[in-house]
């Protein structure tokens, strides 16, 4: 029997993914376990491993095509099977099916795509709005690799070989080109919009002294036990210590008054290709600084990877946000709703600053506090922000 391959529920709440790409295409083997597919939801882009092995056929979803969870999207026939299959979730018509305004084939020459340098089909396919922006474009359709089903060339395809040659060209383009807004960024606007919309934000900023942390870190390099926590881990540690004197820190604004979370769940802010995703450390202020280091490495190499699930990324009382690792000095982040706080951490560079009764070089930190007025006031978030520097300069277990 054919094995379907279903749009997977990757959270509880789950109704619909999106399907960002194939990486395999119609009529090639896969193998059991081995990457299918990438899709995204409104909180991470995570790859969906194959269910069986066999040929890969029945492709019913695009690049960017919304489907509810449960619906097949195409099947693995088993080696030597190839009987007649009807998916008991048929998609609906896209834009132009039934009306002979589909994905159309049209003769093409023996060319060699821009991206692959292989030789090109005999047959084109492409929808009728990648012909549109084309001819508005100017560009050949026969030296546009296609993401969709068989090769097809989709608007998508069109858009980024536009904004290629746009950034390929010294004169200025023509017109501009719109590219599509994944689930993930739209989500994460929508989110970030109605968070400065409705909290009303004030910033609090000091430096940090964190030669003691640095000491640290080089000692557990020197003594090889394992890898040394990272400054974030460091973070992230002294965060949730912090929070359990501060609590009002660890709440969120709700219609019946301020609700105070039992439970410390710091979340690590974390870019991706295609957005920002907060995997969450759950329990923080239970572990210990070396516990915390292993669960935030593998949390960040599963946003990396694009295996995060969304549950991953729930739960998260208060918030980290690091761009040190960029060269950042400073910055004010935006409040991660229902959350009532976050942290903005720049980098750890060494400035001269007056030390004991002299002049010394210190390894300094500038940290930002993001903190919702209807909740906390500016002398609770000092406290809290003074307790957190002396967490870090003073480190210890």
């Amino acid at each position: 029997m054919p094995t379907e391959v279903i749009m997977p529920a990757l959270g509880m709440a789950q109704e619909k993914g999106t399907l960002v790409r194939w990486l395999k295409t119609e009529g090639e083997p896969v193998t059991r376990g081995e990457p299918l597919m990438e899709v995204e939801t409104d909180k991470a882009t995570v790859e969906i491993e194959a269910p069986a092995s066999g040929i890969l056929s029945h492709i019913s979803a695009k690049p960017g095509d919304e489907v509810p969870v449960g619906h097949t999207i195409a099947v693995i026939f088993a080696a030597g099977e190839r009987a007649a299959f009807q998916s008991p979730h048929p998609r609906p018509p896209r834009e132009g099916e039934g009306r002979g305004e589909g994905l159309t084939a049209a003769p093409r020459g023996t060319l060699t795509t821009a991206a692959t340098g292989r030789p090109v089909r005999e047959k084109l396919l492409a929808s009728p709005a990648a012909k549109r922006i084309a001819r508005e474009k100017s560009l050949d359709l026969r030296r546009i690799a296609g993401s969709g089903p068989e090769g097809a060339i989709l608007a998508a395809d069109v858009l980024r070989a536009a904004e290629g040659q746009v950034f390929g060209r010294s004169e200025p383009a023509a017109q501009s080109s719109i590219l599509p807004l994944t689930s993930m960024r739209r989500i994460v606007g929508e989110r970030m919009a109605k968070s400065k919309q409705t909290a009303p934000h004030f910033y609090l900023s000091t430096d940090v002294d964190m030669t003691a942390v640095e000491k640290q870190r080089a000692k557990r390099k020197e003594e090889g036990a394992g890898p040394a926590p990272s400054v974030n881990d460091w973070i992230v540690w002294s965060c949730a210590r912090a929070l359990r004197e501060f609590p009002l820190l660890n709440s969120r604004f709700t219609e019946g008054g301020i609700e105070i979370d039992p439970q410390i769940n710091v979340g690590v802010a974390v870019a991706v290709d295609d957005g920002l995703v907060v995997p969450v450390i759950r329990h923080a202020d239970t572990l210990t600084i070396d516990e915390i280091a292993r669960r935030s490495a593998e949390l960040v190499e599963k946003a990396r990877t694009k295996k995060l699930l969304p549950a991953d990324c729930e739960g998260g009382t208060f918030t980290v946000s690091n761009l040190g690792m960029f060269g950042v000095d400073s910055f004010t982040a935006i409040i991660n709703p229902p959350q009532c706080a976050i942290l903005a951490v720049g980098r750890v560079a060494p400035r001269v600053v007056v030390h004991g009764e002299g002049i010394a070089v210190r390894s300094l930190m500038t940290i930002t506090l993001s903190a919702d007025h209807r909740i906390v006031d500016g002398a609770i978030a000092a406290r809290f922000l003074q307790q957190l520097k002396t967490l870090l300069e003073k480190p210890a277990e």
